[in-house]
């Protein structure tokens, strides 16, 4: 949910806010707590609704009124047009941009403390191989004039991580030119055995963790054979290939369009599938991770995946 919160005030700007129904994707408990830590502020409720698309009333917002534990937006113009809300719906929350920030380092378990450097950039601490943590709203932040040097000014010479939201391949370019090693916050954020989402930044063994070899279709996870059948070994398969492209996450609708099967039951075989090579069930999950509303990633670095002919 960190992650996701940060993506949505990357792209809406800080003063974003978001309704009941878009944080229904995440359990309660966890809504919750961010409730209680004050990084989610929830706001006063909507009265008002947007206007239809084409319509030429002339308001601003349409009313809303209350029909029992339903609420309908109303068209002065044509009924048709209403549109019935549920509570979640009217609920409006905002994020306490500093609050979220710190949350995030703390996932990560960084060491030191959290400090602005400007505007919309932030050190979050350091890794236990010593490198500073900085975390951007926007990549070209990062290569603005001045940006690295004001970095540096805080972290001295210390080896620097940056976290953005997204990363085109050019700005990954230039911040690499300059000594700094970018990622994007999807990339990095791995779902603990309690299914909390958690920073994960310390560079990995130069060890690969996970060896497919094409010729063989075999894989092999921290030394032990993975025996996939054949229809969860090329699921597999898809899943690592995509896990060293720049987008790690393989969609749900490439994947029925590859596997004619629904994406939620395979997934389910596939995990099933690796419980039965060895894994526990809460392995197989955090290695065949779920990214809410997009689909699956392999919830390993893309240093610590080998694929060979």
């Amino acid at each position: 949910m960190l992650a996701w919160l940060w993506t949505r005030l990357s792209e809406g700007g800080a003063r974003v806010s978001f309704s009941g129904r878009a944080l229904g994707r995440f359990p309660a408990s966890e809504v919750e707590r961010l409730l209680r830590a004050q990084v989610l502020i929830e706001e006063r409720k909507a009265d008002t609704w947007s206007v239809c698309a084409e319509c030429d009333c002339g308001l601003d917002a349409r009313p809303v009124e209350q029909l029992g534990d339903a609420f309908r937006a109303c068209c002065p113009h044509d009924q048709a047009e209403d549109v019935i809300l549920q509570k979640d719906d009217l609920r409006r929350f905002s994020v306490d941009v500093d609050r979220l920030v710190a949350r995030i380092a703390a996932s990560g378990n960084l060491g030191g403390a959290v400090a602005r450097v400007a505007d919309g950039l932030w050190l979050l601490g350091e890794t236990p191989s010593g490198h500073a943590v900085v975390l951007s709203f926007d990549a070209e932040n990062l290569v603005a004039p001045g940006a690295v040097m004001a970095i540096r000014a805080v972290v001295g010479p210390k080896p620097i991580m940056a976290i953005v939201h997204n990363l085109s391949a050019t700005i990954a370019v230039r911040l690499r030119e300059v000594g700094v090693e970018p990622h994007e916050i999807a990339a990095v954020f791995k779902a603990g055995s309690d299914g909390t989402e958690r920073l994960v930044l310390d560079p990995p063994s130069s060890v690969p963790r996970l060896v497919m070899t094409l010729s063989a279709q075999s894989v092999t996870l921290d030394g032990r054979r993975l025996d996939l059948p054949t229809q969860m070994f090329a699921l597999f398969r898809l899943l690592i290939e995509q896990s060293v492209k720049r987008d790690p996450v393989l969609k749900k609708q490439d994947i029925e369009r590859q596997t004619g099967r629904p994406p939620n039951q395979i997934i389910r075989d596939l995990r099933k599938a690796l419980v039965g090579c060895g894994l526990t069930s809460d392995q197989a999950k955090a290695l065949v991770a779920t990214v809410h509303a997009r689909g699956y990633r392999l919830g390993l670095d893309p240093a610590e995946v080998v694929i060979e002919p």
